[in-house]
């Protein structure tokens, strides 16, 4: 099963929920492959790996096999795919290709099959890499924080979502607050208007961002904060929708 985590907004929470939702998978027993398919690399950071060649982007252009690129992880279970600045050129590059749409799709798919589940990061926006994205992943889960800007993208990501041909899992409220009006508000609004695609909700928490600096997700940083305690309900929640059944979660050790 691939996940695509997807966001039309940056700083939605977007690259916290695939470190963690992986975490959190792999602690449950869950074989589970990251793939950062963002320049930025949030996700390669967060779970504490050194992006040195190869990573996805010569993984992508036929430089280098994805069994060549993919690094352990700190955590049991969770292999990871890097990323680094070097992909940002994909975003020009893959378009003048054949079947671009298809590329990450074929480039992951021997590896991706390997594993019980595959979650890809994606960069902020609905851009090439994206869709690319979307393209390789079975279904999506959509990061909304609550704010006016994000909410209101929501209807423009299941839309690119089901162009690219796949469901949409959930939508997952991040960085949860009701300290101010607006907060309350929007995620009112998602409650209203998207009550069938609801997933659990993460609340704002340093915990998150202090488990990104030292590289590990909360199912081991901080298991029983309460960050942590709402990534473990959204795996949860996430196995259901999926139907990923127990028998499925078999490791396969081919990370280096």
């Amino acid at each position: 099963m691939n996940i695509a985590v997807v966001s039309h907004k940056g700083g939605s929470g977007k690259s916290a929920i695939a470190a963690n939702l992986a975490g959190a998978l792999a602690a449950g027993g869950v074989d589970v492959l990251a793939v950062d398919v963002d320049p930025q690399a949030g996700l390669t950071a967060a779970l504490g790996v050194d992006p040195d060649k190869p990573t996805l982007y010569e993984v992508i252009h036929g430089r280098a096999q994805a069994e060549e690129a993919v690094r352990g992880t700190s955590t049991p279970g969770l292999s990871l795919l890097p990323s680094d600045l070097d992909l940002a050129g994909a975003e020009l590059e893959l378009p003048s290709l054949g079947r671009w749409d298809a590329l990450l799709r074929r480039a992951i798919a021997r590896i991706s099959a390997s594993h019980a589940v595959t979650i890809l990061d994606t960069p902020p926006g609905l851009g090439v890499l994206s869709f690319a994205a979307l393209r390789a992943a079975d279904v999506a889960v959509v990061a909304c924080p609550p704010d006016f800007m994000a909410f209101r993208a929501v209807p423009h990501v299941l839309r690119t979502a089901q162009r690219a041909g796949i469901d949409v899992l959930g939508i997952v409220p991040t960085m949860v607050h009701r300290s101010t009006r607006h907060a309350i508000e929007v995620l009112d609004r998602l409650v209203a208007d998207y009550p069938q695609l609801l997933l659990p909700a993460i609340p704002r928490r340093v915990a998150v961002q202090e488990a990104a600096l030292a590289g590990r997700p909360l199912a081991s940083f901080a298991p029983n904060s309460d960050a942590g305690i709402a990534f473990a309900a959204l795996a949860q929640e996430v196995l259901h929708r999926a139907d990923i059944s127990a028998h499925s979660r078999t490791a396969h050790p081919l990370a280096r």
